[in-house]
């Protein structure tokens, strides 16, 4: 009977053909090559089931399933649950990983066993392939990692690769935490492993348009700001309160939910916070929160370049809002 291979590579697909075989390639041309390649065609429409049936049968390593669309978060759990390696390496569709990525992350694990999460540094591509530059270095240290969890992810999500067996102590991805489902995860790994980094630069991370971050901000810094006041709660020895949950309740409904009063505002203000660097944020329905947290006396960082912001993309309406907002604050305060 076949031994089971040292790792497993899991990857969801959604309409991804734009850089899917470039993708794909760098994984199977990796210098290390003791793994599966698990993917999952999560109902794409595009071009991508073709290519990855083509490239399936052309190397015995993927195992590609194919189904209905349910989305990331779903897709990650079912691959998870169909590994067969004690090590995951995640990957995203559109990105790139280096030749070595594999064989460097798994000689550090080897070596430093209480290490659960390992995620390296990374270099910015734009949506033809150039390097755009490198992101802010993540932190190597785990000591400094966790410190630095309560600003977000120590890690970039595709570059990491963790213990298959943490992760399905830990349940997988939940499916509450959309948008932010890495974020959450990390929190409740850094309870029972260290999280690190690697300096050297493994993967090519792309940036584009229809990335989660940019498309849907709002919803990714209400999660984040959930799961970590959810992780403090934790930390103090008492049970999540979404541990069975399929959705996050509204922001004003928090502070019931956690018997917290302070959990509303703060969950509100991270919210208004991400705004400040969002221009779909601003023209859309998310503006009312920061209005919200202006009209409470909470005020925020940044309130005047904001409103300069608004101005410079035609919304004078809505600057001229915000402007009254923060007079009527000034005012009040003197």
């Amino acid at each position: 009977m076949a031994s089971s291979p040292a790792l497993s590579v899991i990857m969801s697909v959604y309409n991804g053909e734009a850089h899917l075989y470039p993708c794909v390639q760098s994984i199977l041309q990796q210098d290390f090559t003791d793994f599966e390649f698990l993917i999952l065609n999560d109902g794409s429409t595009d071009n991508s089931g073709t290519i990855l049936q083509g490239l399936a049968e052309k190397d015995s390593r993927i195992r590609l399933i194919e189904r209905e669309n349910r989305g990331l978060v779903a897709s990650l759990n079912e691959l998870i649950a169909a590994a067969k390696s004690p090590l995951l390496a995640r990957m995203d569709s559109d990105d790139i990983a280096m030749p070595s990525r594999f064989s460097t992350q798994i000689a550090y694990l080897a070596e430093y066993p209480e290490i659960g999460i390992l995620g390296s540094n990374t270099h910015d591509i734009d949506e033809i392939g150039l390097i755009i530059g490198a992101t802010d270095d993540y932190p190597l240290d785990p000591i400094k990692a966790r410190t630095l969890l309560k600003d977000g992810p120590p890690v970039c999500h595709p570059s990491v690769m963790m213990r298959t067996a943490l992760v399905r102590k830990l349940g997988g991805y939940r499916p509450a935490f959309r948008h932010a489902e890495d974020y959450d995860l990390w929190l409740r790994a850094s309870l029972h492993a260290d999280i690190a980094n690697l300096p050297q630069r493994l993967l090519l991370y792309r940036r584009s348009p229809q990335q989660i971050s940019r498309k849907h901000a709002a919803e990714q810094a209400k999660a984040a700001a959930i799961a970590w006041i959810d992780h403090v709660r934790c930390c103090e020895g008492k049970n999540s309160v979404f541990e069975d949950a399929t959705e996050l309740p509204e922001i004003d409904a928090l502070d019931a939910v956690f018997d917290d009063s302070s959990v509303s505002a703060f969950v509100r203000r991270k919210v208004v916070e991400r705004m400040r660097y969002s221009n779909e944020m601003l023209k859309g329905p998310e503006f009312d929160l920061m209005m919200q947290q202006m009209r409470e006396g909470k005020g925020f960082e940044g309130a005047g370049r904001t409103i300069l912001r608004l101005g410079k993309k035609g919304r004078v309406l809505r600057a001229v809002a915000l402007a009254s907002a923060v007079t009527g604050l000034l005012l009040s305060s003197s």
